[in-house]
């Protein structure tokens, strides 16, 4: 799923359907199907735009040098996809709906401008790993809040935890890829600061303590903060496996977050 970017859109998807069914917003299958065309189409833009600029015989990760032989197959994806999800939305979205999701849609035009604009040479503070975060975190629950009648204290502590969930997932990937972004000639937070990386255990341990506390506090969401607990957990435990191959711990960091669907497996029992 890494491969094909398949495995952020499914992430929020799930993390949508749990948003939705703690806090009673009731989502159609276009706000679903909009979610994961949306986060798709990012990935894959993202993704492709990274691939153009790595010499073809430098070093590279697995799912670059994937892109790098399936390049005309990913362009033609990326237009198909975008042609779907523009038609959907503009058929099935109020106007509302569209001026929240084109304003979040030009943040993140606006974040792979300067991503790639840059060459991937960010200031040595964690701008790009908290943009990525608030971003998902936003695309993700954007619908829900287009659903519910008002915000609540609880699910902005929700969209919080879940953009620092997030965070720390691009956090983690940085660490574990410093090396390699160093050879590529890209900066980020663990490129400058490499110890920064020793910061990263307590910083999950912290978000796990916060969460269970949540979950006393506000138990009609228990699922979704116990959900953010076991995902910073598995981080960690994925962070401490040293001995794991780096593309496999990447591919597996967007896979750990996938815990809401325990709680969708259990729902329908």
């Amino acid at each position: 799923m890494n491969l094909l970017c398949l495995d952020a859109p499914l992430v929020a998807l799930v993390w949508q359907w749990l948003f939705a069914r703690s806090f009673g917003a009731h989502l159609n299958w276009p706000l679903r199907l909009l979610l994961f065309l949306t986060a798709w189409l990012i990935y894959l833009g993202d993704r492709f735009a990274d691939t153009l600029r790595l010499p073809a015989a430098g070093p590279g990760s697995e799912r670059h040098r994937f892109c790098q032989e399936h390049m005309i197959g990913w362009w033609i994806a990326i237009v198909i996809i975008f042609i779907i999800d523009t038609a959907l939305a503009l058929r099935t979205l109020d106007l509302q709906m569209l001026l929240l999701g084109g304003t979040l849609a030009f943040a993140c035009a606006v974040y792979l401008f300067l991503n790639h604009s840059l060459g991937g040479k960010w200031w040595p503070i964690p701008v790009k790993e908290k943009s990525i975060g608030v971003l998902f975190a936003a695309g993700t629950t954007l619908a829900v809040v287009g659903q519910l009648p008002g915000l609540t204290i609880s699910f902005a502590f929700a969209v919080v935890l879940f953009a620092i969930l997030c965070t720390f997932n691009c956090l983690c990937i940085a660490s574990w890829e410093r090396e390699l972004d160093a050879a590529q000639g890209k900066t980020s937070l663990l490129t400058g600061w490499p110890a920064v990386a020793r910061a990263l255990k307590p910083l999950g341990l912290a978000l796990v303590v916060v969460a269970l506390v949540l979950a006393v506090l506000w138990r009609f969401a228990a699922p979704l903060w116990l959900c953010l607990a076991a995902s910073a957990l598995l981080l960690i435990w994925l962070h401490s496996a040293t001995t794991l191959a780096r593309d496999n711990r990447t591919a597996l960091a967007d896979l750990v977050l996938l815990t809401p669907v325990l709680v969708l497996l259990f729902s329908y029992r």
